[in-house]
């Protein structure tokens, strides 16, 4: 998973439309879209920093969060002794469904 699908799936899990975001942090629906669907590398940085704020991540971990997203198989070091049916049913909830569970269980 990229850092610009990332920030989509972390948009929904909020309970956001892309609209209702855009409205949000006053940006115009076209310029977040366009974002999202090219480069988040390549936009200006205060718009980057409006997207950040209001989903509560650092830019400094933006990559970093997008890479521990990325993979679909958790190595067998971290599955190891989880149940297989939780860890498959877990496995098939859409990204944005993961990321919200794992917001709700992250160590804050």
């Amino acid at each position: 998973m990229n850092r610009e699908d990332y920030i989509k799936a972390l948009i929904k899990s909020h309970g956001y439309t892309m609209k209702d975001f855009a409205k949000l942090i006053n940006m115009p629906y076209t310029t977040l879209l366009s974002i999202l669907n090219g480069s988040i590398g390549g936009a200006a940085m205060d718009n980057v920093l409006k997207i950040c704020r209001a989903l509560n991540i650092r830019i400094e971990d933006l990559n970093n969060l997008a890479d521990k997203m990325g993979t679909d198989e958790p190595p067998a070091s971290e599955t190891a002794g989880i149940d297989p049916q939780l860890l498959k049913l877990l496995q098939n909830l859409p990204t944005e469904k993961q990321i919200a569970l794992k917001l709700l269980l992250a160590d804050k």
